[in-house]
């Protein structure tokens, strides 16, 4: 289908992300994509709605992604800037709005979302997991919402938290009790039940709620942020055969941000396998380390630290292949390692794009 507006020209490969909400999370992807996506010609990526930067906030003349947002806004074709509604009952709008601008023309969509306490969630999943025309609908699901996974960049936690924000409604607006600051004894819940109190009380942010994006708070803990989401998951499916829609805490956020910025994660044991580029072998991670396996009728090269440790605490990387090695059709070796709680193998398997082989988490 021919790309006739704003959400799907100029590209060859189009991805749009629907968001929930009005700042945090339209904010945080506009800055993640203006951080990593701007220079992949070949992609388009955007958020809608698409927040409003005034000419002195955006890019060029502040500090990159750490612009404020105004109102929910995004163009269409060449009319001006205007309001986007998205009709219908949450979760499930947000779902059949990416399905929509699926069906015209945009390649990849995601619906990012918060539990909250919306009706239409297993309708949402049922509607995003239909194949139309070989598309699907991609969810980036977070309980009890998407500061629980930006909780996730300071600390691994799992906790059932009830709020974001604890408060109560006067005269029908939600007044905060600004939790973790001691502001409003007796209401202050001091980080038990609300994300936020928990932030403020260890001192990792005091507000999400405003015009502010959120994206510099965690930007430099990226892989931190996807790890522990990686561990939150599987110590969830450990603990419940729920659907993932009605966990609380639960977030599969990181697989959208590691689309993003070129990052895949494979959990523990689980083979990745590379077709790519006349290449054809594969890798599994286990205790007693890396197995190599080249499915390749005729000799396979790996170059020098093509397999890393990396630490994604002090940042630092060790080469896991100190040289070059050639591998025979169906070879197998192995590279012995004891990864420590903080590493992961990394695979740069190309310039855009990198696997993260996760240990097994203690749980």
């Amino acid at each position: 289908m021919a790309r006739n507006n704003e959400n799907t020209r100029h590209s060859n490969y189009v991805i749009r992300i629907v968001c929930e909400g009005n700042k945090t999370e339209p904010l945080f992807f506009t800055s993640l994509c203006d951080l990593y996506c701007k220079d992949k010609g070949a992609m388009d990526v955007r958020t809608i709605p698409q927040p409003y930067i005034p000419e002195d906030e955006k890019p060029e003349n502040s500090a990159r992604g750490n612009y404020k947002g105004k109102k929910r806004k995004i163009k269409t074709g060449n009319n001006p800037v205007e309001d986007v509604v998205i009709a219908g009952v949450p979760p499930l709008k947000w779902v059949l709005y990416a399905r929509q601008i699926l069906s015209e023309g945009v390649d990849e969509s995601w619906a990012v979302y918060d539990k909250d306490k919306h009706p239409k969630h297993e309708e949402a999943y049922l509607e995003a997991n239909k194949v139309i025309d070989g598309k699907k609908v991609n969810i980036a699901f977070s309980s009890r919402s998407f500061e629980y996974y930006l909780l996730l960049h300071f600390e691994y936690i799992y906790h059932c938290f009830n709020e974001t924000e604890c408060g109560e409604k006067v005269r029908g607006k939600k007044h905060i009790f600004e939790c973790g600051t001691g502001k409003n004894p007796g209401k202050d819940c001091d980080g038990k039940n609300c994300i936020n109190g928990y932030a403020r009380k260890k001192g990792y942010w005091q507000e999400t709620k405003s015009s502010e994006s959120t994206f510099p708070l965690v930007k430099d803990n990226l892989v931190k942020g996807i790890v522990n989401a990686c561990r939150l998951r599987a110590e969830s499916d450990l603990k419940t055969r729920e659907p993932i829609y009605n966990r609380n805490p639960y977030t599969n956020v990181d697989i959208l941000v590691g689309r993003l910025i070129g990052k895949v994660t494979i959990a523990y044991g689980d083979a990745f396998s590379y077709k790519e580029r006349g290449c054809n072998w594969s890798v599994t991670l286990n205790e007693d380390g890396l197995t190599i396996t080249n499915h390749k009728n005729g000799f396979e090269h790996f170059g020098k630290g093509l397999f890393v440790v990396y630490d994604w605490e002090t940042k630092s990387k060790k080469e896991l292949n100190v040289d070059t090695f050639l591998l025979q059709a169906n070879e197998i070796k192995q590279l012995p390692c004891k990864l420590e709680a903080t590493q992961v193998i990394s695979i740069q398997v190309n310039p855009e794009k990198e696997i993260l082989l996760l240990p097994k988490f203690a749980i």
